[in-house]
């Protein structure tokens, strides 16, 4: 708590203007100074007019005195950085994210109607006589190929059945379901190119005919009749 004198501006005027009435003729002029100086001294020498009063108030030591922000942390630095930058780069960020949903949205309408449209045979297929140094012409080949294969596998010729469910596998892969296959294309590369166009029972019986080809042409390991037989009965149900 602390006191405080005011001093009271009103006695003070009310001296000026009488010391102003008493000059008479010399009040329509301003008074000089000196003269103030001497109303200001009467004034207070008069113990009526020259009263100080004093007044007490509470009030708090510092109230007045504006307080700094309170500075953040460096967690909440980092924080506020970082929400700063994400609403800078918000717009960037929409930006890709439509570009990449629009390119995902592309490729799935593409994949659909591909899936839709009508296989078109490629152009020159037809016209293919062999892969490798088989014949795979229908007209080399028998009407029922798993029929005539079963033939010669009862009479004891089990690879002579081998080879001709391979040609016959080939030549319907071609001739008849537009797949393209290199004239120079090896079984891994046959595998690849009907594994995309067949179903999956036909895709298995490739990769098994593949397989006992294989075995039976380069690792020069016997097969049996009952291992080709299977692919006699089933070669018209997974080729067509």
């Amino acid at each position: 708590m602390r006191s405080r004198v005011e001093p009271r501006p009103a006695v003070l005027a009310l001296l000026l203007l009488t010391a102003a009435a008493a000059t008479g003729e010399q009040a329509r002029s301003p008074p000089t100074p000196a003269e103030i100086d001497a109303a200001v001294a009467l004034g207070r020498a008069d113990p009526a007019l020259g009263v100080e009063t004093k007044s007490k108030r509470l009030h708090w030591i510092g109230a007045d005195t504006p307080k700094a922000p309170p500075q953040p942390t460096e967690t909440q630095g980092w924080l506020l950085n970082l929400f700063e930058f994400l609403g800078q780069t918000a717009s960037l960020v929409l930006w890709v994210l439509g570009f990449i949903a629009a390119g995902i949205l592309g490729v799935w309408v593409y994949r659909v109607a591909r899936a839709r449209s009508p296989r078109v045979r490629p152009v020159g297929l037809v016209d293919r006589t062999q892969i490798g140094a088989l014949d795979i012409r229908p007209a080399s080949l028998p009407d029922d190929v798993g029929a005539a294969a079963g033939e010669l596998l009862d009479a004891g010729q089990t690879r002579e059945a081998l080879s001709l469910l391979y040609r016959g596998a080939l030549s319907r892969a071609v001739q008849r379901h537009g797949i393209a296959i290199g004239a120079s294309a090896t079984e891994g590369e046959v595998l690849r190119a009907v594994a995309g166009r067949l179903d999956a029972a036909g895709v298995d019986y490739v990769r098994t005919l593949v397989q006992l080809w294989q075995r039976a042409v380069y690792a020069g390991a016997p097969t049996t009749a009952e291992a080709v037989r299977p692919l006699c009965a089933h070669f018209v149900r997974a080729l067509g």
